[in-house]
């Protein structure tokens, strides 16, 4: 390398160190310096709606898969869009070759330089932050032969097996009788100089669900998100022609590189009005520079709405902040799809072979369309991906999801009159893309839901109601307020006064019921009801009164003293101790701690209130206290001001990496399909919780953080409050509040 060569490197180096601090030069890009052997070795991109899975191949290919949220199949698997596979003549990225490839998180945007001097291939490699458009974009130093091939495992149609059935989870238990089991094949169109293909499903589920299930009478409010469903690609390049409907190639060798592919769903009438439309996304495409620039802006942007970045000089404390980082940046990939992001694999599960949970399908053949959970949304589970947003200030990413249960809402309804003889609205914990439960959770031969873990679980709606109240108390959005969250909260608790009948003393009588999972046996007034009809109806009569009517006022008034006080037992010590219900079997199905429910997600406990020690004495007795997916042990020791315990979470969760995979942000799952995002999400809100709660006017910051962790931050609270601050050796040395006059409310712990 010439002296001129290296004193450009060395001030570009010296140049992205004063941008970012070294804790940020360390965390926001992931670097390997060799090509992987698989797609073990997969890096994620995405702009929110489409992502991708990227790697180079040590045989001198990149490959990369295509993915969305919203590419449901005719029995709702998420398909793959497809596989890419480039490959260049001479390849710079042969094992041995020079070879850098960054993932710069700032920007989005995967770069790889590789080669020679003199043959040196320069590419980068994003997805438009404003369209539905890849880009593969560069330069060679030597001219090259591209050749651009879509590798596609559905080009026939195809009858899934029993193991796969359980992947769709909707037949997870079989196929009810007269309904379809199979997907149709991927269509490529004939097209000069272009690739061009898309899935079209040739029938819904839907409608046997609805028959199944006995919902005919309701089956035009019922939203059917896979009839007509159509996705797939469109990539052309510049100086590529056809060798056939899925290769392009170049005519001559050349060295600037354009390749864009583009991946898009939508419901339309035909394939010719998706054609058109996915052709319109590539021919309006900016240039790549332009492109690069506004996909650099927005995650620019992205990153300066908040940060928590961990370090005192230890490994392990760098750890907690790159897995933070990883987590963000992956949620933000897949969080801007009609359809929320899902937590087991995500839009970024790949082929079973290499990550798999319950069934062992590694020798089975299966691609990368497979996970086992299919992806009906589990309210456990979904959750956790959306809390952290929060205080990440990450608002935009909180409407896709309340917008998709929002719409349902009229599906939940008409189940609550239908199956509970209430009105209002209740939904399962595991409901599909279009409201009902799948058939193997409903029951091939049943006139109920039968599944046995969750049918007695009522509390989802109330959870809802917290979230979307804490949107209000974050944003001081009243429009969502008035629009969104009070119509929600009304239906979720005229179902309790309906569903339920009243006892002798006029209180709320919940039978029957389940605790959680994990209590199914003899629950009456479980603690997860109890408490989020207290601190619902209670956080509710708060509100503006320009906000609420006067029914809604005195139904409020009425219903608050007919619910139950909270159940309590005393231990061997006599000692005071929230319970699980105020009666149940003692014999556990699961895992988790429905007594703590009164603490998270329900306020009814905190640092700042009294009696905080008949929470603390349950937490210290948690039968199955874990530290992986969807357990909620962080959040409550964050919540009980427990910094040594709520860091032992971080510890356990930052370190649950996907054994074998190069990206340290996917991580392990002894319970979900992998990569797990639940866990992460947990992750994220617990480190969050750690650092600030709020409730009410107050700011509690600091309430679980342990002294010997230096952390530079910025987060949002309620009231559209953004607080930035510097820790370090135990003392506040910077703290800066917008607005200032927020900063009386800030309390220190």
């Amino acid at each position: 390398m010439s002296k001129l060569r290296l004193t450009i490197l060395f001030i570009v180096q010296m140049l992205i160190f004063e941008a970012f601090p070294q804790e940020e030069k360390n965390n926001y890009k992931i670097v390997f310096n060799t090509p992987s052997i698989n797609e073990t070795g997969n890096v994620p991109i995405g702009n929110g709606s489409l992502g991708s899975n990227v790697w180079v191949e040590e045989n001198g290919d990149l490959l990369l898969y295509l993915s969305r949220n919203d590419s449901h199949s005719e029995l709702q698997r998420l398909l793959k869009l497809g596989r890419v596979r480039i490959s260049f003549s001479e390849s710079p990225f042969f094992k041995g070759k020079p070879f850098r490839q960054e993932l710069n998180l700032k920007e989005g945007t995967l770069k790889i330089l590789a080669g020679k001097k003199g043959e040196e291939l320069n590419l980068k490699i994003f997805i438009h932050a404003n369209s539905p458009v890849m880009y593969i974009s560069g330069y060679s130093e030597k001219p090259v032969q591209v050749k651009v091939t879509l590798e596609n495992w559905r080009k026939n149609k195809h009858e899934l097996n029993t193991e796969e059935l359980a992947s769709t989870w909707l037949y997870r238990t079989g196929v009810p009788d007269g309904a379809e089991a199979w997907e149709s094949a991927d269509v490529f169109l004939k097209k000069t100089d272009v690739i061009a293909w898309y899935h079209r499903n040739a029938y819904s589920s839907v409608p046997v669900h609805i028959k199944k299930q006995a919902m005919e009478d309701f089956a035009n409010q019922i939203i059917d998100p896979l009839k007509d469903n159509t996705f797939g690609g469109y990539i052309k390049a510049s100086g590529l022609v056809s060798l056939s409907d899925s290769v392009l190639y170049t005519k001559r060798p050349l060295k600037n590189i354009d390749i864009r592919i583009a991946g898009y769903t939508r419901q339309t009438p035909d394939p010719a009005t998706w054609e058109n439309e996915i052709a319109r996304w590539i021919a309006q495409s900016p240039s790549p520079k332009k492109a690069y620039q506004q996909t650099a802006k927005w995650w620019t942007d992205f990153w300066n709405r908040g940060w928590i970045d961990i370090n005192n000089g230890s490994d392990s404390l760098s750890t907690y902040t790159q897995t933070y980082i990883l987590s963000k940046y992956q949620m933000a990939c897949q969080m801007r799809n009609e359809f929320p992001a899902r937590f087991q694999g995500g839009i970024f599960n790949v082929d079973p072979k290499y990550a798999y949970y319950g069934p062992d399908v590694r020798q089975k053949n299966y691609s990368a369309d497979y996970r086992f959970y299919g992806v009906n949304y589990w309210w456990q589970n979904v959750r956790f991906l959306y809390l952290p947003q929060f205080a990440q200030g990450n608002f935009d990413m909180m409407k896709p999801f309340f917008d998709f249960y929002i719409k349902q809402a009229k599906t939940f309804e008409a189940r609550s009159n239908k199956y509970y003889g209430a009105s209002g609205i209740y939904m399962q914990e595991c409901i599909s893309t279009f409201g009902l439960p799948g058939m193997g959770d409903f029951g091939l031969e049943s006139d109920v839901y039968s599944e046995e873990y969750t049918k007695d679980i009522w509390q989802q709606c109330l959870e809802m109601s917290v979230m979307m109240l804490d949107y209000y108390h974050y944003t001081g959005d009243e429009a969502f307020l008035k629009t969104k969250a009070l119509p929600w909260a009304r239906k979720a608790l005229q179902f309790y006064n309906t569903r339920f009948k009243k006892d002798e003393q006029g209180k709320l009588h919940i039978f029957p019921s389940h605790g959680l999972e994990t209590y199914w046996t003899d629950v009456v007034n479980d603690m997860p009801s109890i408490a989020g009809l207290h601190y619902v109806l209670e956080e509710l009569l708060k509100l503006p009164q320009s906000t609420l009517t006067p029914e809604d006022k005195q139904n409020w008034t009425t219903m608050l003293s007919t619910i139950p006080d909270l159940p309590k037992k005393k231990d061997s010590l006599g000692n005071v101790v929230v319970d699980n219900a105020v009666f149940y079997n003692p014999q556990r199905t699961n895992y988790e701690a429905p007594d703590l429910y009164c603490l998270f997600p329900f306020r009814i406990y905190g640092i700042h209130k009294p009696n905080i020690k008949e929470v603390e004495r349950a937490y210290f007795n948690m039968p199955n206290p874990g530290r992986v997916c969807w357990y909620q042990t962080g959040i409550f020791a964050a919540r009980l001001g427990l910094a040594a315990e709520a860091a032992k979470d971080i510890k356990a969760r930052s370190s649950a990496y996907l054994k074998g995979f190069r990206f340290k942000g996917y991580m392990d799952s002894p319970h979900d399909w992998k990569p797990d995002y639940d866990g992460v999400g947990n992750m994220m809100n617990t480190l969050q919780e750690m650092l600030v709660q709020c409730d009410g006017d107050k700011i509690y910051m600091l309430p679980a953080w342990p002294k010997d962790w230096d952390v530079n931050f910025k987060v949002h609270a309620f009231k559209n409050t953004v607080i930035e601050g510097t820790y370090k050796n135990g003392k506040m040395e910077l703290l800066k509040v917008m607005p200032e006059s927020r900063r009386k409310d800030i309390i220190f712990y």
